[in-house]
């Protein structure tokens, strides 16, 4: 469970049971307000659950010490993909993040290209982000 800290103690979440197997693709979908955002701020430890927990692939989002670990395995795309390029390439972008949890550059050029692959914009490797479609930036943020 999960409370906003409000006079009213609105449960945004409440009794919540799910699992997700390996290799799924999850999309959360509600109205404003859900708790959609919520829920997956739990998933990656932006948030932790004030009574019950949330585990991911056998770790507590509790434990801090797991949460560089959990981050890297659960990954969010936000509505507006703006918000979450940075780089002036598809590739680069890409890149980013592999390179700060240290991958090595072979290893993280392959993996770019898999993921540009599995997303179908291989063509756009080189492409400036800020000129893609918004569905193409949400599946360069997938990427």
């Amino acid at each position: 469970m999960y409370n906003y800290h409000k006079k009213d103690q609105i449960k945004a979440l409440d009794s919540i049971n799910m699992e997700i197997k390996n290799g799924d693709f999850v999309s959360i979908i509600g109205s404003n307000g859900s708790g959609k955002s919520t829920l997956a701020k739990h998933m990656n430890c932006l948030l932790l659950p004030t009574s019950g927990d949330v585990w991911v692939d056998k770790m507590n989002t509790k434990e801090k010490d797991k949460t560089w670990e959990i981050r890297r395995k659960v990954g969010m795309v936000f509505q507006n993909p703006d918000n979450q390029i940075i780089a002036t390439t598809v590739e680069d972008d890409i890149a980013f993040g592999l390179e700060n949890i240290g991958i090595n550059t072979k290893l993280m050029r392959e993996r770019v290209d898999w993921a540009l692959e599995i997303v179908e914009m291989e063509e756009h490797k080189e492409s400036e982000p800020h000129l893609l479609s918004g569905g193409q930036k949400q599946r360069v943020a997938i990427a």
